[in-house]
């Protein structure tokens, strides 16, 4: 507890009065004894004790009055984090006052004197607490001068919700405003707008208040949730350009727990070192305009679809999530849909509750293929605007190209290894004879016998690959098959009886093993095993896990594979009924990899025979092929972007001739150093001899330690590692080199390689410490040697506000992407696609591409923080929270500020007044009723009457 007037505390010094009033009346009523009295009044002295206890009462009352009064003057507050609790010290020092007071009427000087040591110690012990307050506390507040202020204004869509007739954002704006204005001098300002992601939109502090009152009356509501700790990220980089030692972070929020990553103490322990390092820790002043207690909203939650990957040949279900965030029941208007500009037959979505959600079906068959676009739509009266709608783009093909290599060609149709799994993708027998299945299916099968399978454009052209009971495969196919899943491919081994497990257990490649478990013998079982619906935990067999809609779980195999160890990164996704492996899966680099420990043939059982054998197929598929491909809808950052598949790699810029005859014929973007172009031409309008390749990026490392290098070639290879030539290899003439690296720490890398004439190939090898010999992964590679991005071409695009932004096809560290300049705001996107890129982009794009800035859900709920939550902030910065802008202007001009009490002391005060008249009647009544004694007096000493008489008659003789 402290005070804002301390100097008027010496008010308190009227507590005398009464005390110095009740010792002048005392001195002056000296007691004068007549002998005859003093017998009157033994009946008073029985009451002594009464009347010094009525006594004390009235003197403690009237000293706590003007204590009160004084206290009240002086208003007293509780700071924010008091580290005292006020309920604690203001008593102490009211029993103080109290006690003083008493013991002036206290006849027995001991008493007397021990009283007023009590009391003595407890105003001492008060002003200690409050001493001790004042140097825990209020130094936080101290003034330091000139200083750098972080202002970082919440523009999330809560923010925007009217309160009172003016949203949150514009009082935040204008409470913000002030503050620059009425700041002490030589105070410097910088301005980050908060949203889904940060915008600095100073460069540096501004000492020129006008500049920085014009930069926040430009300021607009951006959307989304509100990346509290992203944005102090950004306050602490902007305070470090300042000039001031003082620093300052003043954050206006709505007090919304999500952004402020309190989940993950890691990132707050980032940010305290990054504090630590300014020449002064700052502080965290939070000025909060909470949510409305009432609040009335529904909000569309997601679209999902009942399929992972959409064709043209069938209907699909789309299922939009509706959710009632508010307090309040709401029945909103009914849901429309609109896919592509045409609007479905809007659904009724009913009453819902507070807390409620529903999920709203609508069936569609998309008619063509491409990037579709699917907005959903509310019309309700509700609180918050910006989540009455949601948007999503959804990838349709046209065709998912499937490749089976089928290990058994030569048997029966029934008992080839990829017949009847080519049936189920596209049922029609002309497949399996190397047909395509038409325009009527999505799924596109090919099937090739395992022997005929070669190195070409058979693989590279699949984006699922089904190895059906293959034995084994050829080295370079292995290992182009590995690398192409690896970049995004689905690889589904089916492990019938003829698969060598020695093949699949040695299988490697730049992610690592292939397979996600041992593999071991193939064994016959004569009463058949059945796969355990209810072991059906992976999201693979989600749809065979209800035993009453599935009859998956009522097929009888034959034989099946035994397993030995899960690998790193493999799951099991369901067990046979003897407890052995059904299916295992992983995820390989950007791509899956699935195993059935059975086959799909005839030899296996009657499998193929049962209902749910069709869709199980396609979900294997589908679920592969979810791996890689065009991510339309992505996640709020800064300059947001689409990934194009391919993950990481090098920037190759080719070139033909030698010396000064070489020309640069161009570049291209290449995830492997792993080429056999024999004696074939590398490229369009390259020579098949006499040419050389220079790759340029960065290496980033999985683990740290020292890794070594070698190479395949010829003619020549030259690599290098930030700077320093590592390994010079050429044919016939190998070398292996050494090199330290950190993990995740990017070093720039480049790779030359020269072809003379002949043969060319060339294949870079790395060994990471304790592992084995493996190409350099995708994933290592890194098409960009800064922490940056490198710009190859430059467009435009649309935001959801309709405002055109600049766009550009760059290389980051995830390869190779199309960019958006500037913050994220949650919605469509509209990106006019450069040339060279629409060939990679699946076929889902033509001049436009369109993708969404995902919505977060959770903004809409208004979850706040809590206690807890503040307490682990205050752990890592000093965190004061403001009621106003009053209060922020208080603690900048060294004041502080808090909750005051002298409104609590002085009705008080009043009720106390009340009680001391009415004890001071009641004493007094009291007292003059006790003294009120009748004496009669009677007359018993004077003389006889008869002597009397006698007297009289003598006097009349005489």
């Amino acid at each position: 507890m402290l005070f804002l007037n301390p100097w008027l505390l010496a008010g308190l010094a009227g507590v005398l009065v009464p005390i110095i009033l009740h010792l002048i009346r005392r001195q002056a009523a000296k007691p004068y004894d007549w002998g005859a009295m003093r017998f009157l009044f033994d009946t008073v002295a029985m009451r002594r004790r009464r009347m010094e206890w009525e006594d004390m009462l009235l003197m403690a009352a009237r000293c706590l009055l003007i204590g009160l009064l004084a206290l009240a003057v002086a208003r007293p507050f509780v700071p924010p984090d008091s580290t005292v609790p006020w309920m604690f010290v203001l008593p102490l020092a009211l029993l103080g006052i109290a006690a003083l007071g008493a013991s002036f009427v206290l006849t027995r000087a001991r008493f007397r004197w021990l009283t007023r040591g009590v009391a003595l110690a407890l105003i001492l012990l008060a002003a200690g607490l409050i001493v001790v307050e004042k140097f825990l506390n209020l130094r936080r507040f101290q003034t330091t001068g000139s200083r750098d202020i972080a202002l970082v204004i919440d523009a999330s869509s809560s923010m925007s919700m009217p309160r009172g007739g003016q949203s949150a954002f514009d009082l935040a704006v204008e409470e913000a405003t002030r503050l620059v204005k009425d700041a002490p001098r030589g105070t410097s300002f910088s301005v980050i707008l908060g949203g889904p992601a940060p915008e600095m939109k100073t460069g540096s502090p501004l000492s020129h208040r006008a500049d920085v009152i014009e930069v926040l009356e430009s300021l607009r509501p951006i959307g989304g949730p509100f990346q509290a700790h992203d944005a102090l990220g950004m306050a602490v980089l902007n305070l470090n350009e300042g000039y001031h030692g003082a620093k300052e972070i003043i954050v206006f929020t709505d007090g919304q727990k999500i952004g402020w990553r309190l989940e993950s103490p890691s990132a707050w322990n980032s940010l305290g070192e990054a504090l630590d390092a300014l020449p002064r820790k700052p502080k965290l002043l939070v000025r909060e305009f909470p949510p409305p207690e009432a609040l009335r909203n529904v909000a569309v939650s997601g679209i999902d679809l009942s399929r992972e990957v959409i064709g043209t040949d069938r209907e699909v279900t789309i299922r939009v999530g509706v959710e009632n965030t508010g307090t309040e029941a709401v029945t909103p208007e009914p849901l429309e849909l609109e896919i592509d500009g045409k609007v479905l037959e809007p659904q009724a979505v009913g009453q819902l509750a507070p807390g409620q959600e529903e999920s709203v079906e609508f069936r569609h068959r998309f008619e063509a293929a491409g990037a579709a676009v699917l907005t959903a739509r509310l019309e309700v009266k509700d609180d918050l605007r910006d989540d009455d709608r949601f948007e999503r783009v959804v990838p349709v093909k046209r065709s998912l190209p499937v490749l089976l290599i089928d290990g058994n060609p030569t048997g029966s149709f029934f008992e080839r290894a990829a017949g009847f799994t080519a049936l189920a993708l596209a049922p029609t027998e002309l497949v399996t004879q190397g047909a395509d299945a038409g325009e009527d299916f999505l799924m596109d099968p090919s099937v090739v016998p395992a022997p005929e399978i070669g190195v070409g454009d058979a693989i590279d052209a699949a984006e699922v690959i089904v190895l059906a009971d293959v034995t084994r495969l050829p080295a370079g196919v292995a290992d182009r098959l590995a690398n192409h899943v690896a970049r995004g491919a689905g690889l589904l081994v089916v492990a019938g009886p003829r698969s060598d497990p020695g093949f699949y257990n040695a299988w490697k490649g730049a992610e690592g093993p292939v397979s996600p478990v041992r593999l071991d013998r193939f064994d016959a079982d004569r009463e058949g095993v059945s796969p355990a619906a209810a072991t059906f935990e992976h999201e693979v067999l989600g749809l065979f896990r209800d035993e009453k809609k599935s009859d998956l779980g009522e097929a009888v195999l034959a034989g099946f594979r035994r397993t030995g160890d899960v690998l790193d990164g493999g799951v099991v996704a369901g067990r046979f009924t003897n407890g052995e492996p059904f299916l295992a899966a992983r995820q390989y680099g950007h791509g899956k990899v699935v195993i059935a420990m059975c086959s799909f043939d005839a030899r296996s059982g009657n499998l193929m025979t049962r209902q749910s054998f069709v869709p199980f197929v396609h979900e294997l598929v589908a679920w592969l092929a979810g791996g890689g491909g065009l991510d339309l809808n992505v996640e709020a950052s800064w300059n947001p972007a689409v990934d194009i598949p391919g993950g990481g790699g090098l920037l190759g810029t080719y070139r033909r001739g030698s010396g000064s005859r070489t020309r640069t014929i161009g570049h291209r973007f290449d995830p492997l150093i792993d080429f056999d172009w024999g004696s074939a031409a590398p490229g369009r309008g390259m020579p098949r001899d006499d040419f050389s390749v220079t790759w340029m990026g960065s290496l980033l490392a999985p683990v740290s330690g020292r890794f070594e290098f070698t190479a395949e070639v010829d003619d020549e290879l030259e690599f290098k590692i930030d700077g320093k030539r590592v390994l010079r290899s050429s044919l016939g003439a190998p070398e292996r080199g050494e090199a330290e690296l950190q993990a995740g720490k990017p070093v720039p890398v480049e790779i030359r390689f020269r072809e003379d004439s002949g043969d060319a190939h060339v294949r870079l090898f790395w060994k990471p410490p304790g592992g084995e010999r493996s190409l350099v992964p995708s994933s290592a590679l890194v098409p960009i040697s800064t922490k940056g991005s490198a710009e190859l071409e430059t467009s435009e695009a649309t935001d959801p506000r309709g405002a055109r932004r600049k766009a550009r096809l760059a290389l980051g560290r995830r390869g190779r992407m199309l960019e958006v300049e500037g913050a994220a705001i949650p919605g469509l996107y509209r990106l006019k696609v450069p040339p060279a890129v629409r060939d990679d982009l699946d076929g889902l794009a033509g001049e436009m591409l369109p993708f969404v800035v995902r919505r977060d859900v959770r903004e809409s709920r208004l979850t706040t923080m809590n206690e807890e939550d503040r307490d682990m902030i205050r752990e890592r910065i000093d965190l004061v929270e403001a009621r106003s802008v009053e209060d922020v202007l208080a603690v900048l001009d060294g004041k502080g500020f808090g909750q005051e009490l002298w409104r609590l002391l002085a009705v008080a005060a009043f009720f106390l007044l009340l009680g001391e008249v009415a004890l001071a009647r009641w004493i007094s009544k009291s007292r003059r009723s006790a003294e009120d004694v009748r004496i009669d007096f009677e007359d018993r000493g004077g003389p006889d009457s008869d002597v009397l008489a006698a007297m009289k008659k003598m006097r009349r003789a005489g």
